[in-house]
């Protein structure tokens, strides 16, 4: 069986991924991105689900990134390790080595969740953590992971023929559980229980109750979470022991997961049985009730069935209305555009007819200049004329004073 092969295994894995000269990139900081990128993606998701804009999203993303960092970090160092961190108080900033309490983190996203509805949505605490209770399983498995990874918050010492016995040289040589890997399996029965509410609601096309996720994935994981710790190691420093019966005692982190089983028990109460039971998203985002017209009228009265009508029929006439304003605005731009094409045609007869003015005027100049050229001709053609009749009359003129000169030889 498999579980016999894992009492051999042996957890010698480098926690460092990837060196890169003084730059490491360790398997724990992969699976934190991983997992808040995820939930980023599942928020929006969920966003878009009721009827919001998801960029809405982005700003509560931001700010949940900080409170889990910085509440899980706070957690784990002030409360599991106070001595080691507040004579190194340095230490506290150096996050990516591990060192994360989920109890923190908790506390951080509901602290945020308060101040951004109170803020800014003004809308129930409910609403908020509903849509991020989604994406919460998937994280504890990352972190978890994380967690394997660094060989760190590792298991209780158990049988070294136990078939579940891991030894992590790491930590030292001593057989222990692997709680690490049974709170990876937490996420997986949370992710389970999630999905599970979510899909039972919406094929019967109801919406759940305002807060059932939240309560769920409390009692869930705070539940699971107590019993975990009955195999994990006791955390350096941890002080906070409760004595039961003289001999069992409370660590640490079951002591913190208490107050949140008590409240996520009462917040599944409420929802299922209580004055909760009839509260739906409806009844504070208008926007979702027009998208989901078929299964608001499950939840609606008959003035509100009448009041989301109202709401379709206006959201309809937006809608035309800008569509219309927008054809407008394409018939104005093809307008402006024939306009302009016919001026720019225009222009180009108005440089045809300059050019073919130009090449007239070429024209007459090049006559001008052949009739200059022809008097020119005509001129010289007069002077040679002049010059031959001038040449002849001294012909003649040597001619008479020949036969004068004869004339006078005769008489002597």
């Amino acid at each position: 069986m498999l579980l016999d092969y894992l009492s051999a295994i042996t957890w010698d894995i480098d926690p460092v991924m990837l060196r890169i000269g003084p730059v490491t990139l360790r398997y724990y900081g992969v699976l934190f991105a991983l997992a808040l990128a995820v939930g980023y993606m599942i928020i929006r998701w969920r966003y878009k689900e009721e009827g919001e804009d998801p960029e809405k999203a982005t700003n509560l993303t931001y700010a949940l990134m900080a409170a889990i960092v910085i509440g899980s970090r706070l957690a784990h160092c002030l409360f599991y390790e106070p001595e080691r961190y507040l004579s190194q108080p340095l230490e506290i900033l150096k996050f990516w080595n591990g060192g994360l309490a989920s109890h923190g983190a908790a506390a951080g996203m509901i602290l945020t969740c308060v101040a951004y509805d109170w803020f800014f949505r003004k809308t129930p605490l409910r609403n908020t953590t509903d849509r991020l209770a989604f994406g919460i399983p998937f994280a504890m498995i990352c972190v978890r992971l994380g967690n394997f990874f660094n060989s760190e918050i590792v298991g209780a010492p158990c049988d070294p023929d136990s078939p579940l016995a891991f030894i992590f040289p790491r930590h030292d040589m001593v057989p222990r559980y692997p709680s690490q890997l049974f709170e990876v399996g937490m996420g997986v029965v949370a992710f389970a229980i999630m999905w599970g509410i979510y899909y039972y609601y919406k094929k019967q096309n109801r919406i759940h109750p305002l807060g059932l996720p939240t309560g769920a994935i409390i009692t869930a994981y705070f539940t699971m979470r107590f019993f975990v710790e009955y195999f994990k190691e006791y955390q350096e420093g941890e002080g906070l022991q409760v004595m039961l019966d003289g001999h069992e005692h409370l660590t640490n982190g079951q002591m913190y997961s208490i107050p949140f089983i008590i409240i996520g028990v009462l917040m599944v109460g409420m929802c299922l049985f209580g004055p909760w039971r009839k509260q739906t998203i409806f009844q504070f985002n208008k926007k979702y009730r027009v998208t989901t017209p078929s299964i608001a009228r499950s939840y609606l009265s008959e003035e509100e069935c009448a009041a989301l009508e109202s709401d379709k029929a206006k959201d309809e006439t937006n809608k035309s209305e800008s569509a219309t304003a927008s054809s407008d605005k394409s018939e104005s731009a093809t307008a402006s555009s024939d306009k302009s094409e016919s001026a720019t045609a225009s222009s180009d007869k108005s440089e045809n007819v300059t050019a073919s003015s130009d090449k007239s005027e070429s024209a007459t100049a090049s006559s001008d200049k052949s009739e200059s050229v022809t008097a020119s001709s005509d001129k010289i053609e007069s002077v040679t004329a002049s010059s031959d009749k001038s040449e002849s009359v001294t012909a003649s003129s040597d001619k008479s004073e020949t036969a004068s000169s004869e004339s006078d030889k005769a008489e002597a």
